[in-house]
């Protein structure tokens, strides 16, 4: 005798319906007809309590309904797996949500660090930030930690100033490299030491303006200093 033929004899010798049946145990008529037609079956709890309430002997069932004990076997094994899955899920979701809230917390800090370092230093945040110093005008990005990041993707600075005809435009790239460039176009490029020394790199200048950069030397040089203390300044932590 299978577990549905059982179900269905023990019913019909109690003259229930399949209603009353299911509320016996609990479960629904349509319960009680998926188990009777064999779309479904009863956990192995509530087959004991079927087993018990009518004095069926659950071994001997089990030992003639292999089919039944197959599917329950797999039923078991899908519950631990769909359980297993659900606990790697949760574990990842709480894993994501430490680093998610640690990120917000960082980002805020460094975000606000950044804002209030530079108005601090005097600039005006517009599309970015800009202050106006003895004819320079000294230009930092409006910085956004980006997403789950620790630190900003560029930290760059930059200085833009005449002298005579010429418009020379400084950049500092992460406090470390820099870039003087003379009409937008050739350039000195180097970077700083440990003790925040000028080390060219690079240089492009014609002759002419190799010539002039040399005049003006001195000029050139405490702009790029200033710059330099502004970008240490402002991206401080």
């Amino acid at each position: 005798m299978t577990v549905a033929e059982m179900i269905k004899k023990t019913r019909t010798e109690a003259n229930m319906t399949q209603g009353e049946y299911g509320a016996k145990f609990g479960v629904s008529r349509q319960t009680v007809s998926s188990w009777e037609n064999g779309r479904s079956l009863p956990d192995l709890q509530m087959l004991i309590d079927i087993c018990n309430t009518y004095h069926v002997s659950l071994d001997k069932l089990l030992s003639e309904d292999k089919e039944f004990v197959e599917k329950i076997d797999f039923y078991n094994k899908y519950k631990k797996a769909i359980r297993l899955v659900g606990m790697c899920l949760l574990a990842g979701l709480l894993i994501f949500a430490i680093v998610f809230i640690n990120w917000k917390i960082t980002e805020r800090n460094m975000n606000q660090a950044f804002e209030m370092n530079a108005e601090k230093l005097g600039f005006v945040k517009g599309e970015l930030y800009e202050l106006e110093k003895d004819n320079v005008r000294y230009r930092l990005p409006n910085q956004k930690l980006p997403f789950l990041k620790k630190d900003f993707h560029v930290k760059n600075s930059y200085a833009d100033f005449m002298i005579e005809d010429i418009e020379i435009s400084i950049s500092i790239y992460d406090g470390e490299d820099f870039a003087i460039e003379f009409n937008h176009f050739r350039s000195i490029k180097g970077c700083f030491d440990k003790d925040s020394n000028i080390e060219i790199m690079e240089n492009t200048l014609n002759e002419k303006e190799n010539i002039f950069y040399t005049e003006n030397n001195e000029m050139i040089e405490d702009v790029l200093k200033q710059l330099l203390e502004i970008h240490k300044n402002v991206y401080r932590r």
